[in-house]
């Protein structure tokens, strides 16, 4: 019987699979034939961000919660911070054990902090929770498939506004933010010409220009002596001036640090947030629920217009997923020598006679795709340093990568080690995380029922807390590497790999979880 059940569990978790590889699968080949561009893809994420993934979020809250049940959802921040805590410690831990370079071990943190929770495990929810074999999902008699469904995906939903709010922020944060020395060139202010080594500032300046202008004498003409004077010209002595602008300059500092703070909260606050916090309102409000929920209101047109929007979100998401991973195909990733045939007659087009060419941190694209401070070398090729030469033959095991760190000094990363941190945080995304999920949902159920009432309550949250655990990278990861700078080829190649791997490691995966869920259900 117990065979006869993870057999059906694996069918069950395989037909998932291919209904989601199948909708990928088709925006892979659109993206391969061009179809698909960088544009039309981007529009689609526009799309997705601002209209439908808020319709999905919105419509599937307000049909399957009700105060009682949010008020039972506060584990699920912590479980995805327990998550996250799992990732970090596995990736700082084996960086160290690697020896990977330091700034290209953040990247592979942020690769393993930071899983697909949006894509793949709402649409493998949907798939499973409508299938024949998910009964034991059912959390009552008046209980169905469609609410198991609608459930799901508001639990992952919730796990996805959370990855999207930290992207921004911690994320930036884990690859590094902005260097130090753009940071000073930012900050920087030229010296006062009164005296050397104390900023001046702007409201002194103003402050000077006016009182000069009053006496009709010019700010400064060359002499010391005004230079001395013009202080006095204002009413007060040298010293307190320089003092009020130390203040101006202590009250700038606060100010541009709160302005950053709240510009990092506002890149998280988008469209799916403020989708969640309608939901809420609405949920709380009873009178206004039970309005919006009634078909013969005129809300209900409303919240049926806003449902269709959101039921076409999880396809338009699959197919997008699947034109990334076929424009990362497409420009090379994964195909050595195809890329280094269309990069080099599309990008160099330079006499071979190069060899005496300076090399640059940043001359170079790799993979068709621009890598800022990012050169392709050879150890032990003659012309290693030419431009033609280092992007004119397949990338080996003897190439490294030269990385320009801050203070411009390159750091040379092999592609062995390239290749270890994509098995390092491969292994972590697909086994150690499950693995400590595994462990913590079961300790939890058998010997901490009354703590967390919705697992014993409804089986589908289990489901959908194992399934996030085991997910690949955020494919976001590569939106991340852009806007830092940092490394975008070397993502998109743990994308790659990670989204091909995972077909075959989620069939295995999503079927155990299954069998697990059915067991803790029943106990």
């Amino acid at each position: 019987m117990a065979d006869a059940n993870i057999i059906g569990f694996a069918y069950t978790a395989i037909k998932a699979l291919l209904e989601v590889f199948l909708i990928g699968f088709s925006g892979y080949i659109f993206a391969r034939n061009g179809t698909l561009t960088k544009s039309t893809l981007k529009s689609l994420s526009i799309m997705s961000v601002n209209l439908l993934t808020p319709a999905l979020l919105f419509s599937k809250m307000t049909e399957t919660l009700d105060p009682g049940l949010l008020v039972e959802l506060w584990n699920e921040p912590v479980f995805y911070f327990i998550y996250g805590g799992f990732s970090l410690l596995w990736s700082r831990t084996g960086s160290r054990m690697l020896g990977l370079n330091p700034e290209y071990a953040r990247l592979c943190d942020v690769a393993t902090f930071f899983s697909n929770t949006n894509t793949l495990p709402v649409s493998l929810i949907k798939s499973i929770a409508l299938s024949a074999g998910s009964q034991f999902l059912l959390k009552d008699q008046n209980d169905t498939p469609l609410k198991v469904a609608a459930r799901g995906v508001s639990y992952a939903m919730i796990f996805a506004t959370l990855n999207n709010i930290l992207r921004w922020s911690f994320g930036v944060a884990l690859m590094g933010g902005v260097s130090p020395k753009s940071k000073s060139a930012f900050n920087s202010v030229s010296a006062s010409p009164r005296s050397p080594g104390l900023p001046e500032s702007p409201a002194l300046v103003s402050a000077d220009g006016r009182a000069a202008a009053m006496l009709g004498t010019p700010l400064h003409d060359g002499d010391e002596s005004d230079d001395e004077l013009t202080p006095l010209y204002l009413g007060a002595p040298a010293q307190p001036l320089y003092t009020r602008g130390a203040f101006y300059r202590m009250l700038q500092s606060c100010v541009s640090a709160v302005r950053d703070f709240w510009t990092a909260i506002r890149a998280g606050i988008t469209p799916p947030v403020y989708a969640i916090l309608a939901a809420f309102i609405v949920i709380l409000i009873d009178p206004l629920h039970e309005a919006l929920m009634d078909p013969s209101s005129v809300l209900y047109t409303i919240w049926s217009a806003i449902d269709m929007c959101g039921d076409a979100c999880v396809p338009l998401i699959l197919i997008s997923l699947g034109g990334q991973l076929g424009m990362m195909a497409r420009a090379g990733v994964g195909e050595t020598a195809e890329t280094t045939k269309t990069v080099g007659s599309a990008h160099l087009r330079q006499p071979a006679d190069t060899a005496g060419s300076t090399r640059s941190p940043s001359a170079t694209h790799v993979l068709d795709m621009p890598i800022p401070s990012i050169v392709l070398r050879s150890a032990t090729e003659p012309d290693a340093g030419s431009s033609s030469a280092l992007l004119a033959r397949p990338r080996g095991l003897g190439d490294t990568l030269d990385i320009a760190d801050d203070d411009g000094e390159l750091q040379e990363i092999s592609l062995a080690e390239q290749r270890k941190g994509i098995v390092m945080v491969l292994v972590g995304r697909f086994v150690f995380v499950p693995t400590l999920a595994i462990v913590l949902i079961s300790t939890l159920r058998i010997c901490f029922p009354q703590w967390l009432p919705i697992m014993v309550n409804d089986p589908v949250y289990i489901l959908t807390l194992l399934i996030l655990s085991g997910t690949p990278p955020a494919i976001n990861l590569i939106t991340v590497s852009q806007a830092t700078g940092k490394f975008e080829t070397e993502a998109a190649q743990i994308l790659f790999y990670g989204y091909i791997l995972g077909i075959f490691v989620l069939a295995i995966e999503v079927s155990g979880f299954l069998w697990l869920t059915n067991v803790l259900s029943q106990m």
